[in-house]
């Protein structure tokens, strides 16, 4: 598989976690020292990890537990380098008992066949 395929099969993975709060297999394809960044809260320029897989499952399964879902539209735009895909999209759905829409982007970092780093960015892009 290349990067993009990679990446467009994570995506795929994660888009359906949100949509059915299954997320095993987008979790069965992140590396076991996946690093995190988000660009807003206590996490702001900072990378982190979880200690283990089954802390982020957790973390996942709690946010649909509390009834967070998003349905995320297929990817318009696609760029990538050697090393990282990053996919444009749009998405809608409910977060934090609240009504969602926006647009959004998700990079995908790729080493072997494993995601090794992820930055999303949801909200609106200028």
């Amino acid at each position: 598989m290349t990067n993009i395929q990679i990446a467009q099969q994570a995506f795929e993975n994660l888009a359906a976690g949100w949509a059915t709060g299954n997320f095993q297999p987008f979790i069965d394809m992140l590396a076991d020292d996946v690093v995190f960044w988000l660009p807003v809260g206590k996490q702001r320029d900072t990378g982190f990890t979880y200690e283990d897989k089954q802390q982020l499952i957790a973390r996942l399964q709690a946010r649909t537990a509390a009834g967070d879902r998003l349905i995320f539209h297929p990817p318009d735009h696609i760029t990538s380098n050697e090393t990282t895909v990053t996919l444009e999209f749009a998405s809608q759905g409910t977060m934090g008992e609240q009504p969602y829409q926006s647009r959004n982007l998700i990079s995908f970092d790729i080493t072997g066949d494993k995601i090794s780093g992820i930055r999303e960015y949801f909200g609106d892009i200028d």
